[in-house]
């Protein structure tokens, strides 16, 4: 197994959207499996269409070129297009305005030249969330966060654009102490299934993507409480076997110190991939480069067994089939025409467009 294929397995999280030849060597150096734009997106929509056409050149496989893209508070696609109302909004008005939600924001994607979306949230509100984060949640009813979730979907995949279900196995009801702390949700097993599992169990043959919880869970990980995408209980017992799921699991949050604990990041980075997970959404350039040199003495060790990591490449590799290319440039009105698609939808939200 060469170095440059456990780039692969990761998933580099941008908070700066700037080109230069530093970031297209550390690009040939990492050779990442996915690219998270998560910078605001305050330069121009040709400048966004060059950098992702640049980014996925500088890289031998096609990567997941990625926005978190949602509505309502979750809309970097703001900078430039009309605002979109919130999941809970468009839900409201029914399944049909939810995938037209999905085909718009699959569409700015498409134009833009990313490949994937990660979304649509999937969490049940919390009631002791704040109004916005409960905005950004389908409805507290399972069944119908699920037939949104499908809605969602939908509309995506007319563009072709890869969804990313989160955060399984669902957020609702974590706390915690100080914000320091591991989120900790303490539903029993019954109650995960019949509430927060609901919309993974209806979608998860659909989803090529899934984002795991940062969140601990009393009912999988009593005795030592400790992150999901950490816990093989989870990862494995629950994802895999009981719910069937094969496609690509994303551990996120692993260098903060309240979801990866007392281990270092590497020692975190190689149990999140030995419990199941498939990628790693890092944001530290130079903790992706530990982490990748970290990953085969543990595969040699046997702390992350061949076998392990083969699976997750093919995971990664069967997602990525039929990935549509970034073009770099935009077509000449393509943009004013959507944003004039962007403005009818939003308008019957009371958004200003303006």
């Amino acid at each position: 197994m060469h170095e440059h294929d456990l780039g692969q397995l990761f998933l580099l999280k941008l908070n700066e959207l700037h080109w230069d030849s530093s970031f297209e060597r550390l690009l040939h150096r990492l050779r990442p499996g996915g690219i998270l734009v998560d910078a605001p997106l305050t330069c121009s929509a040709e400048g966004v269409s060059k950098f992702l056409f640049k980014a996925s050149g500088a890289v031998e496989a096609l990567p997941f070129l990625a926005l978190r893209e949602e509505g309502g508070a979750m809309d970097p696609l703001r900078e430039f297009l009309p605002p979109l109302p919130s999941p809970c909004a468009v839900a409201k008005k029914g399944l049909e305005s939810v995938r037209r939600l999905g085909e718009l924001v699959g569409a700015a994607l498409e134009l833009l030249g990313f490949n994937t979306d990660l979304a649509p949230l999937l969490d049940l509100p919390s009631p002791t969330a704040d109004h916005v984060s409960q905005t950004r949640a389908f409805s507290a009813d399972p069944q119908l966060v699920a037939k949104c979730g499908a809605a969602f979907l939908d509309g995506l995949e007319r563009h072709g654009i890869r969804a990313c279900g989160k955060h399984f196995p669902g957020l609702a009801g974590a706390q915690s102490s100080t914000p320091n702390d591991l989120p900790l949700v303490s539903k029993s097993m019954a109650q995960l299934w019949r509430e927060d599992l609901v919309p993974y169990r209806a979608l998860l043959p659909r989803l090529p993507l899934v984002l795991v919880s940062t969140a601990a869970y009393k009912a999988y990980d009593f005795d030592v409480l400790q992150s999901a995408a950490l816990s093989p209980k989870v990862e494995e017992g629950l994802l895999r076997v009981k719910l069937g799921f094969d496609g690509v699991a994303i551990a996120y949050g692993l260098e903060a110190k309240a979801v990866r604990g007392t281990l270092a990041l590497e020692e975190a980075a190689v149990q999140a991939l030995a419990a199941g997970c498939d990628m790693l959404l890092l944001e530290d350039a130079g903790a992706a480069e530990r982490v990748q040199a970290a990953l085969g003495p543990a595969s040699n060790s046997g702390k992350l067994p061949g076998p392990r990591i083969q699976q997750a490449l093919e995971r990664v590799r069967h997602a990525r089939q039929g990935l549509k290319p970034p073009r770099g440039s935009l077509p000449q009105g393509s943009m004013e025409r959507l944003a004039k698609e962007f403005a009818n939808f939003s308008t019957l939200f009371g958004l200003p467009v303006s």
